[in-house]
């Protein structure tokens, strides 16, 4: 049930670490920082308010970012799939998929004629055969990179991805995946919401998520769920929200996460939403403590 401003504003004291989805959430459109977001992380970082980045995007496209708010806590990565800081010394999580199991997809891909790619911590990765596939994923800031072969680059994957124009197929392939690697592995199958008649499914390890990810995050800063606030947009931010924190939601959310937030923002991530919200934020608490 969504806060009135007073009853949010009355959770703000106790506010330690402040953690947001990036696409749709903290950048604008054309996936820039707005000065004022950039302003207001530092001020509150000057309050040891801490702040930090939980993103589907590779590790190596979130560092920019990081480094233009001076982060120096943990980043989640990859929907948690890895959690270290900008320099990589600090490494609380990285689910690295058996080999077995990327050998299987790539045999799946391979009889089915469907795309695929691997996803490493500084990259994504694909063969010629496959370059297609870099054309329908909307990772933003993310490097690509041409191999000859997947033959010498099985090791240390932390995502498949697979892209196909044959819904049946794609289910087929998750079925297939599933048991018994579902032991062991997540596999999701969704229709592109960018590209139509595209279908994707995304694999990485079991019990691995954004919440998984923010749960060792806070572990290792020693920080409580009540100390807690999340901003996010979109359904991957559904993990977030389940932690049990301070739930925001950015104007332009879908209407399931907009359901669960403690409060809406009135403006969107391309007018400065996350900005304008942690303004208010900064203000409320700086008034508190006069």
């Amino acid at each position: 049930m969504s806060l009135s401003l007073s009853e949010l504003k009355n959770r703000f004291g106790r506010i330690k670490l402040i953690v947001s989805d990036i696409d749709g959430t903290l950048v604008n459109n054309n996936g820039d920082l707005s000065s004022q977001t950039i302003q207001i992380v530092k001020k509150l970082q000057e309050k040891d308010i801490l702040f930090s980045l939980a993103s589907q995007r590779v590790h190596s496209s979130i560092v920019p970012l990081a480094k233009q708010l001076n982060i120096k806590i943990p980043l989640i990565s990859l929907n948690g799939t890895l959690i270290q800081d900008v320099k990589g010394k600090v490494v609380l999580n990285k689910s690295i998929i058996d080999e077995k199991y990327v050998k299987k997809a790539l045999k799946f891909a391979e009889t089915y004629y469907v795309k695929i790619a691997l996803c490493y911590n500084d990259e994504i990765i694909y063969t010629e055969d496959n370059s297609v596939i870099k054309d329908f994923m909307t990772r933003l800031g993310t490097t690509y990179t041409l191999v000859k072969s997947y033959e010498d680059h099985m090791n240390n994957v932390l995502e498949i991805i697979m892209s196909g124009n044959d819904r049946k197929v794609m289910k087929h392939i998750q079925g297939k995946m599933q048991p018994p690697f579902g032991l062991f592995l997540k596999v999701k199958y969704y229709r592109s919401q960018t590209f139509q008649g595209v279908f994707n499914i995304e694999i990485i390890r079991k019990g691995v998520s954004k919440r998984t990810g923010l749960k060792m995050l806070t572990k290792y800063l020693n920080i409580s769920k009540d100390e807690v606030m999340v901003f996010g947009d979109w359904y991957n931010d559904r993990d977030l929200f389940q932690f049990g924190g301070t739930n925001i939601a950015l104007e332009n959310a879908v209407d399931e996460l907009k359901e669960m937030a403690d409060y809406v923002t009135d403006k969107s991530n391309d007018d400065g939403g996350v900005g304008e919200f942690l303004k208010m934020f900064y203000d409320t608490i700086n008034t508190k403590k006069k």
